[in-house]
Formats: structure tokens, sequence, C-alpha cells
């Protein structure tokens, strides 16, 4: 029977710290983008070019899963549009929405 032998490397790797990985992604550049993000019509913009733009993955599924959460609240609303329409509810939503969002 052969014999096994561990061995560990010479150095130890941090790997949430390796700027030598296409994947790294600093604090700073993070910060950058969700600043960016923040301004109105150009972040929309970039949120679509870095979910399926350039060679960093971790960014662009960050950025998918940003896009996928959007879809969800989208047709959450639609859906909740579409049964208050339904039933013929939707005057009676929409004072209620004026008068939760108009409060004095």
């Amino acid at each position: 029977m052969g014999k096994l032998t561990l061995v560990s490397p010479s150095t130890p790797h941090n790997f949430m710290s390796d700027k030598n990985d296409s994947n790294y992604v600093s604090v700073g550049s993070w910060m950058g983008m969700m600043f960016i993000t923040a301004i109105p019509i150009i972040g929309w913009i970039m949120i679509l070019v870095w979910a399926f733009a350039g060679q960093n993955e971790s960014r662009k599924n960050y950025y998918r899963a940003i896009l996928a959460w959007i879809l969800v609240f989208m047709a959450l609303i639609v859906g909740l549009i579409l049964v208050g329409g339904l039933h013929g509810n939707w005057p009676a939503i929409q004072k209620h929405i004026h008068d939760w969002t108009h409060k004095t």
C-alpha cells in the first residue's frame, strides 16, 4: 500500500487579497462602482455594462445578481398591479398609495 504524505505550501496564500488574481476587486474599487451606480441614468447603464462586459467574474456576477433582484421586484410590482386591476380595486389601491405617500 502507498504512503500518504501531506505537503503544505511554502508560503501561506491569502485568497482574499491576492492582487494578482483576475477576480480581485479592492475595497476602493467596490466603493467607486457603488458610487457610480447611485448616479441616476449613468448607474443603470453601468450596471448593464459591468454585468455583461469585462474579464472580472466576481464583478459580473455581483451586477448580474443586482439585475436579477431588479427583475424580481419589477415582476412583483406588475403582479400587484394586475391583481388589483383585475379585481376592480385599482382606484382604491391608488387612493391608499396616495394617502400613504402624502401624509400631512
